[in-house]
Formats: structure tokens, sequence, C-alpha cells
């Protein structure tokens, strides 16, 4: 199997570490390097993209709204697949991003992980069935508010069943812990959150190798044509 070879933006932040620690053992992506605020290691800065010289297919950004812009031109400029992760980013600079996924293809979403995507689909399906939609969430104390996940969910009930959600966001935790509640569904991130979304930003990784430029893509969209493909493998033996 040949890797997927990543540059990744933002490579000392919580996601970064743990994605590096993991791609060493991965078998089918690594970050060949990865660009930070200060030099430090073998790592370069936003002020030396031009320097790169690593081979590389993919960008994944987990850095800051004020490189976010840098980050995506470069993505543009060198014609490689963009998974965009950045929180707190401005709504001009996620229109700009939605242009741009026809030009490249541009992975967005506010969730990452595959067992988080299923709550979703299950906070959908209880939407269709209920006129009040309130979500709890909760988070480590630090954590900015509302969750991109949060955003995510709301997003997705709005567009399925018309319905707005209610958030009602909390810091409450002193470790890295995150959970999410609508009624009896819950879903919920101990303290290996990091770990695993590393674990998982590889995997997208993966999958977005050999898309092409056709709108934003987010985990939904993925798995659905996974399967599609699964379906028509199966079809065709």
């Amino acid at each position: 199997m040949k890797k997927v070879k990543i540059l990744w933006s933002g490579i000392t932040g919580r996601t970064g570490v743990q994605a590096e620690r993991s791609a060493k053992d991965c078998e089918y992506a690594e970050i060949v390097a990865g660009i930070c605020r200060n030099k430090v290691n073998n790592y370069y800065t936003y002020d030396e993209l031009e320097n790169i010289k690593e081979e590389y297919d993919i960008i994944v950004d987990f850095s800051h709204r004020d490189v976010f812009d840098k980050i995506l031109d470069f993505a543009v400029k060198n014609n490689k697949i963009l998974i965009s992760g950045t929180s707190g980013v401005l709504d001009e600079q996620l229109e700009r991003l939605e242009k741009a996924s026809y030009i490249i293809p541009i992975f967005r979403g506010g969730n990452f992980r595959f067992e988080i995507e299923k709550f979703i689909d299950d906070v959908v399906k209880y939407a269709k069935t209920h006129n009040s939609i309130h979500l709890v969430e909760t988070h480590y104390k630090t954590k900015k508010i509302p969750s991109e996940t949060a955003k995510a969910i709301a997003k997705r009930v709005l567009e399925e069943t018309g319905k707005v959600v209610n958030i009602e966001s909390r810091l409450k935790y002193d470790e890295y812990i995150n959970d999410w509640r609508v009624e009896n569904l819950h879903a919920r991130v101990g303290t290996d959150g990091f770990e695993i979304l590393g674990k998982h930003l590889l995997k997208i990784s993966y999958m977005m190798k050999d898309k092409k430029a056709d709108g934003l893509y987010d985990l939904r969209r993925l798995i659905i044509e996974r399967n599609n493909i699964e379906v028509k493998n199966v079809e065709k033996r």
C-alpha cells in the first residue's frame, strides 16, 4: 500500500503532536514535514512555505485563523488537497474556502471522529420525530464554544429537518474531556481524544487522496462515497 504523504500545518499543536506519533506506525499515511509559528526542531515556519522541499500529497491544517488564508492560498497555488480543521475562522474565510473547493479538493468538517459521526446521525433521526432539540455540550475549561462538532450537528439537523438546535455549552472539566447529549443520546471523547483525533485524521487523509475538486467534503460524504464504491465492487463480482 502506497502511503499518502502529509504536510501538517500546526504540527506543534495537541492534534499535530499526536498525529505525528501515530504516523510512525501507520501503514497508509506519513507526515513528511510540519509547519509551526516558531523555528523549532526541523519544522518550517509560515514565512518559509516557499522553502518546503519535501514531496507531499495533502496539507492538513490545524493551526490558527491568522494563517488560515495563507495556507489556503498556498494549497491552491500548489494544487494540493487540503484538510481544514482550524477552528474559530471567520464567515468570510469559510466563504473563500468553499469557493476554493471547486479548484482543489478540500475537506472541512466540524467533526473528524468516526464514532461521533454515528452520534450525529442519531441526533438527526431524533430531530425528525421531535419538535424541540436541545443539545448540551460539556468540555474542558479552555475549549472554544460552541464547539465545531456542535455547529456540525446543528447544520445537519437544519439541512435535513429544517429544525433549529438549541445549543447549551458548558466548560467544566479540568482534563481534556468532551461530551454531547441530546435527551438519552450521548457521545463522549475522553482524555485520549487528541490521540484518537490524530489517528482519524491520518485515515481521512488516505480517504481524500484520490478525490477531485467538487465542493466541500466532510466525514459523512466520505463515508457515503466509500460505501457506494464498496457496493459497486460487490455488484461487479
